[in-house]
């Protein structure tokens, strides 16, 4: 499994050198992030080669296939049935299976499919989500080692020490303390992940 960007991303964004202390903190920063965009999308979004799937049908003439785009089809069996590629079945447009001359039989794990998909490359506006989510990760492991992960620290000096407190803005106008206030994915990000987000049918 690999992640959806890399350290050289994180730096070139920071205009910062990672040192080598912290390669463990970017590892982690940039997993989370690339984990975060997979359960947004609900997809694998890397490309998986003949990736074995059981699936459950109601009948009609129509199966959906979960994972997308999808690049091909090893096999296909209909409650153990091997089926035919363009005789019995055809691929269209968005992972739909189009059963040819009647519809699909309804049960449990009832069709096999076997198939290709995913990207490969990872698209650029995804490596991009996940370089910006990951640099705010990293940032905030960093402020918090700052202030040694005394929670809501907004401010210290060394005169007359002192330190200031206060919350941080989390989700929906939340109010709460420590580097946990970073959102993964922002608004804005998740707009751009929409057109990789698969809604069950």
């Amino acid at each position: 499994m690999a992640d959806f960007c890399t350290q050289a991303d994180v730096e070139a964004f920071l205009q910062v050198a990672v040192p080598a202390a912290k390669v463990a903190s970017v590892a982690r920063a940039i997993a989370e992030a690339t984990e975060a965009i997979r359960n947004y999308c609900h997809q694998y979004i890397e490309r998986v080669a003949g990736e074995t799937i059981t699936l459950d049908c109601v009948g009609g003439p129509r199966v959906f296939l979960p994972e997308l785009p999808v690049t091909g089809i090893s096999s296909v069996e209909e409650d153990g049935d091997v089926l035919a590629l363009g005789g019995d079945y055809q691929l269209g447009q968005h992972g739909v299976l189009h059963r040819i001359g009647q519809d699909w039989e309804s049960g449990i794990q009832i069709v096999e499919v076997t198939y290709t998909h995913g990207y490969n490359p990872i698209p650029q506006d995804v490596r991009d989500v996940c370089t910006r989510a990951a640099s705010r990760a990293y940032q905030a492991g960093m402020k918090a080692s700052e202030m040694a992960a005394v929670p809501g620290v907004q401010a210290k000096s060394l005169g007359d020490f002192s330190v200031q407190f206060g919350g941080e803005a989390g989700a929906a106008g939340e109010s709460v303390l420590g580097a946990s206030a970073a959102p993964m994915l922002l608004r804005s990000e998740q707009r751009m992940l929409d057109r990789y987000r698969y809604v069950a049918q």
